[in-house]
């Protein structure tokens, strides 16, 4: 109890001494010169707005995988193309990830990547898919490159690999392209497989659901 009203009054002595440094009538005293060598040490609202931390509270979320396989004859590139929305310019996003990747592996000394019909309706797919799962386990519980058993798809592949990738759609589609490419560099696996210099294709595939955009990169070689 004895500290606690010590504590109280050297509290109220301090706020008291504040309240006459406001108004100047201890100016030149001792208690003033005692009162502005405190104050000196704390910090100021500037200082205080130095501490203050930003952080990008977007959702970001990727998986990468990567198989080898052998399959069998080509087929011809299916008609299931980009999904169709007003909402985004998903040939934009597509296009982008793909130049985003392709300027990487050129920095790096890596063989760019060609545009895949077969690769871009299955990561399209995928990317549908990833709304309901985000996984690469699909839906129907089969694994990820299973899409290219669907329906006129066939991807004889020597190997392929795969990133997901969703973020909440906030920005331009073309900052949103580079924010989920950005967040694939920044993580090992996703990294590796878009250098992986034994891939030589690439498809990309992009879902809007009015909130989150979704992004699939199949990589492969085929047979």
């Amino acid at each position: 109890m004895r500290y606690i009203r010590k504590l109280f009054f050297l509290l109220l002595t301090l706020i008291i001494g504040f309240w006459l440094g406001t108004t100047g009538l201890i100016n030149g005293t001792t208690v003033g010169d005692w009162m502005h060598t405190i104050v000196s040490y704390l910090p100021s609202t500037i200082d205080f707005n130095r501490l203050n931390l930003s952080f990008d509270t977007t959702p970001f979320i990727s998986e990468s995988f990567t198989r080898q396989e052998s399959e069998q004859e080509e087929h011809e590139a299916p008609s299931i193309t980009s999904e169709e929305t007003e909402d985004i310019d998903v040939a934009l996003v597509e296009q982008t990830i793909i130049q985003l990747v392709n300027e990487l592996r050129t920095e790096l000394g890596v063989n760019t990547l060609q545009s895949n019909d077969m690769l871009r309706a299955a990561a399209t797919i995928r990317a549908i898919e990833t709304e309901e799962l985000f996984s690469h386990t699909r839906p129907d519980g089969s694994e990820t490159f299973t899409v290219f058993n669907e329906e006129g798809i066939h991807y004889p592949y020597r190997v392929a690999g795969e990133n997901l990738g969703m973020a909440t759609h906030y920005l331009s589609d073309e900052e949103m392209a580079e924010l989920i490419f950005n967040g694939w560099v920044e993580s090992q696996g996703h990294y590796e497989n878009m250098i992986r210099a034994d891939f030589e294709e690439i498809g990309v595939g992009v879902h809007y659901d009015g909130e989150f955009l979704y992004a699939t990169q199949l990589f492969g070689t085929q047979l």
